[in-house]
């Protein structure tokens, strides 16, 4: 463990996956964001609080294209290590949904990374995140201290691209994409969203559906 937050990436294990799957209430009640975000601020916390050679990745597998947005779908798959997704499990937000039985009670399994099988990086899309309001203040403060003059704001071109999915983290939004291509057998890093950046996209071991929907059409 380190004393000071982990920044920037961290290398992601894929030796064991845990899946969190919502039981059916909770879908029917609407109640899929509360899961969500639970699951992503575990995941957070971990990354920056444990070990950088340890990182945990989210993949959204069930990830489609609504009528206007990109949609989570039901599931969310953790790829890392037994050590790393067994201290996940034991923290607050996910014992506290296992625990009003919002979640599937489902093992940590085993994975490997099968090099030239069909895989998923999920990737933080930061072009879409430019002059949200958080982007807003962010800039102004940095201009502030500079003491130089904020730019002219312009309409990001692919704020509204609606290959994007939007995740919350309380006030801050991070903008995913899937990008379907080939696993590899080299080392895979995220970030601790547990995403990774379009320079180095981790292809996680997961078969995403649509690709499977890719290979029925075809």
């Amino acid at each position: 463990m380190s004393d000071t937050p982990n920044q920037g990436k961290g290398r992601c294990q894929c030796s064991a996956r845990l899946l969190i799957k919502p039981v059916r209430a909770v879908i029917e009640l609407g109640a899929l964001q509360d899961v969500l975000t639970a699951t992503l601020n575990c995941v957070h916390h971990g990354n920056r609080t444990g070990d950088v050679a340890d990182f945990i990745a989210v993949a959204l597998p069930q990830m489609h294209k609504g009528r206007d947005v990109m949609l989570l779908g039901h599931e969310i798959e953790l790829i890392g290590s037994d050590a790393s997704l067994s201290r996940l499990n034991g923290m607050s937000g996910i014992v506290t949904l296992r625990t009003r039985g919002m979640i599937e009670t489902i093992d940590i399994d085993q994975t490997r990374l099968d090099a030239g099988t069909t895989g998923a990086a999920y990737v933080r899309d930061r072009a879409c995140e430019k002059y949200t309001h958080g982007w807003l203040r962010r800039t102004s403060a940095r201009a502030e201290r500079r003491g130089k003059p904020i730019g002219k704001r312009r309409k990001s071109a692919r704020a509204h691209d609606g290959g994007v999915l939007a995740l919350f983290y309380g006030d801050a939004v991070v903008h995913v994409r899937e990008v379907v291509s080939t696993v590899s057998d080299n080392d895979l890093f995220v970030t601790t969203y547990g995403f990774s950046n379009a320079e180095s996209p981790a292809v996680l071991p997961v078969f995403p559906d649509s690709a499977r929907l890719s290979d029925r059409a075809a």
